[in-house]
C-alpha cells in the first residue's frame, strides 16, 4: 500500500516573494528605527516613498517637481534639521529622481553622463575644492562646499537628462513659472494679508520693509523670481493661444513686481541687462520688453505715493538708493579680505569654508557683523580657490556664454527662438549680479543653466537631424 503524501498546512514561497518579504522588513525596521532620531524621519521618507512610486514611471513629472521644491525649499521650510544638515521638500523628491535616473540608465542602457559644454569646468571645480581639503580651516565646512557643488552635478544632470524633447522642455518652463507664480502670492499676499511675517528673521528686512519671500534673505529671494522674468515674456510671446499668452504676461508683471519688493537694487540692474538683451536680440520682444518697464514704472510711481503701503517700500528702496550700492563699504572690506586671503596663502586661497573664521584675522568688525561673505562669486572663488578657482569661474562664463551663441544660431527661424535669447539673458544679467552677492552653488542658477542647456541640446539635435524639427513662429502678433 502506498503511503499517504505528507503534506505542510501551508504553502512554502517561492524565493522571489521571500525576497520581497525582507525587503519589506527591512523597510519597516528603518521606519521604526527613524523614530529614535526624530518623528518627521519616517514621515518624510514614508512620503518621499509614496511620491517615488507615483514619479518614478514620469520622469518629466518628477523633474518638474523637483524645480517646484528647489524653488520653494528655504531655510524656513525646512522639515528636518540633522546638525549642519536640513532636510525638506526638496531633498526626498531629489532622491526620487536620481532612481528615476538610475533606472533609466539600468532598463533602458542610458549612460549617466550629462552631455553639456559647462560639465569639464564644473568637474575642474569640484576637484579644486577636493584637493583645497588639503589646507582648508575648517573641513567640515569644506566638505558643506563640497556637497553643494555635488547636489548640483546631480540636479543639473537629472534636468539635463529627461528634458531631452523641446516639448519637455516648455513642460518645465510651465513648471518653473508656476512655482514663481505661487511663492510671489505666498510672499506679497501673505504678507498684505497680514497672515504670515517673515520679515523679522532678516535684520535688513525688519528695518527696511523689504519682502523676503518664504523667509529667505531679501537678495536670494529676488534671485529665485529674477530668472524666469525675460523667458516669461518671450513664453508668451510663442503662444498661439490668446488666453495662454496675457496669462503668461499678467504672470511676468506680478512677478516682476513681487521681486522688485524685496528691495533688491541688484536684482533690479539684472532685470534690465537681462530685458535689455533679450530686446536687443528679438525685435519682436522689444515692444513687450517696453511694456514691462511702464508696468514696474507705473509701480514705482503709486509705491512713491504711498499706494502700496508696506510692499512699496522694497520698490522705494530701489528707487531712492540706486547710486549708493557701495556707500557702506560692506563689500569693498569683504572683498579686500578675500584679496589679502589669496595674498597670504600664495594665491592658492584657503580652501573650501572657513571665510567667516579667517576673517577675523582681517576686519573683526565685519567678522562680528551681519555681513561675514564674499558678497559675489569671483570674490569668494578668489578667497576660497584662490588664482585657479578665480580663473575657472571665467571660463566657465565663457564656456556658458559660447553655448548661448550656438543656441541662438541653431534655433533661428524656429518656435524656440525668442527663448533661446531670453534664457541666456538672464544668466547675463545673473552674472553680473553675481559679482556683488552669492555664493557659487547658491539655487536656482545651476538649475537655470541646466534648463537653458537642454534648450541648447534641443536645438542641436534638431539641427543635426536627431530630434523632430521644431515648429515654425506663430504667424500673427
Amino acid at each position: 500500500m502506498t503511503p499517504a503524501r505528507f503534506r505542510l498546512p501551508f504553502r512554502v514561497p517561492s524565493g522571489r516573494n521571500v525576497r520581497r518579504a525582507c525587503a519589506v522588513v527591512a523597510l519597516q525596521g528603518a521606519l521604526l528605527a527613524g523614530f529614535a532620531v526624530d518623528w518627521r524621519v519616517p514621515l518624510v521618507l514614508a512620503v518621499g516613498g509614496l511620491g517615488g512610486m507615483l514619479l518614478l514611471d514620469r520622469p518629466v513629472a518628477a523633474t518638474c517637481v523637483l524645480i517646484a521644491a528647489r524653488l520653494v525649499s528655504t531655510g524656513t521650510t525646512s522639515l528636518l534639521v540633522i546638525g549642519p544638515m536640513r532636510i525638506g521638500l526638496f531633498e526626498p523628491i531629489l532622491g526620487v529622481a536620481i532612481l528615476a535616473l538610475l533606472a533609466r540608465a539600468v532598463f533602458h542602457r542610458a549612460p549617466l553622463r550629462m552631455n553639456a559644454p559647462w560639465r569639464p569646468v564644473h568637474l575642474a571645480l569640484l576637484g579644486w575644492n577636493v584637493i583645497g581639503l588639503a589646507w582648508c580651516g575648517k573641513v567640515g565646512e569644506g566638505l558643506g562646499d563640497i556637497v553643494g557643488l555635488g547636489v548640483v552635478l546631480a540636479t543639473s544632470t537629472i534636468l539635463v537628462t529627461f528634458l531631452d524633447r523641446w516639448e519637455h522642455v516648455c513642460t518645465a518652463l510651465w513648471a518653473w513659472i508656476g512655482a514663481c507664480v505661487v511663492i510671489a502670492l505666498l510672499a506679497v499676499g501673505g504678507d498684505t494679508l497680514g497672515l504670515a511675517d517673515y520679515g523679522a528673521q532678516w535684520k535688513a528686512s525688519a528695518s527696511g520693509g523689504r519682502e523676503t519671500g518664504l523667509g529667505q534673505q531679501p537678495n536670494w529671494f529676488a534671485m529665485n523670481l529674477g530668472f524666469v522674468i525675460p523667458a516669461t515674456v518671450a513664453f508668451a510671446w510663442m503662444q498661439r493661444r490668446a488666453l495662454a499668452r496675457w496669462g503668461l504676461f499678467a504672470a511676468a508683471a506680478f512677478i516682476t513686481v513681487a521681486m522688485m519688493t524685496s528691495g533688491s537694487r541688484g536684482g533690479a540692474y539684472s532685470i534690465v541687462i537681462g530685458c535689455g538683451l533679450m530686446a536687443l536680440g528679438q525685435p519682436r520682444l522689444r515692444a513687450w520688453a517696453l511694456r514691462l518697464a511702464a508696468v514696474g514704472g507705473v509701480m514705482f510711481a503709486i509705491a512713491a505715493l504711498g499706494g502700496l503701503g508696506d510692499a512699496g517700500r522694497g520698490l522705494n528702496r530701489i528707487a531712492m538708493n540706486l547710486g549708493v550700492l557701495f556707500a557702506r563699504d560692506i563689500r569693498g572690506m569683504n572683498w579686500a579680505a578675500c584679496i589679502a586671503m589669496a595674498r597670504d596663502t600664495w594665491g592658492l586661497g584657503i580652501g573650501p569654508g572657513g571665510y567667516i573664521d579667517r576673517l577675523q584675522r582681517y576686519n573683526d568688525w565685519l567678522y562680528h557683523s551681519v555681513y561675514r561673505y564674499p558678497h559675489g562669486i569671483p570674490w569668494g572663488q578668489l578667497a576660497h580657490g584662490g588664482v585657479i578657482g578665480l580663473a575657472l569661474w571665467i571660463a566657465l562664463i565663457v564656456v556658458v556664454a559660447r553655448m548661448s551663441i550656438r543656441t541662438v544660431r541653431d534655433l533661428r527661424g524656429t518656435e524656440a527662438e525668442p527663448l533661446a535669447w531670453a534664457m541666456p539673458a538672464s544668466l547675463a544679467g545673473y552674472a553680473a549680479w553675481s559679482c556683488v552677492e552669492f555664493n557659487l552653488d547658491d539655487k536656482p542658477a545651476w538649475e537655470w543653466l541646466a534648463l537653458t542647456t537642454a534648450l541648447h541640446l534641443v536645438g542641436r539635435a534638431s539641427r543635426d537631424g536627431t530630434h523632430p524639427p521644431l515648429p515654425a513662429p506663430r504667424s500673427s502678433p
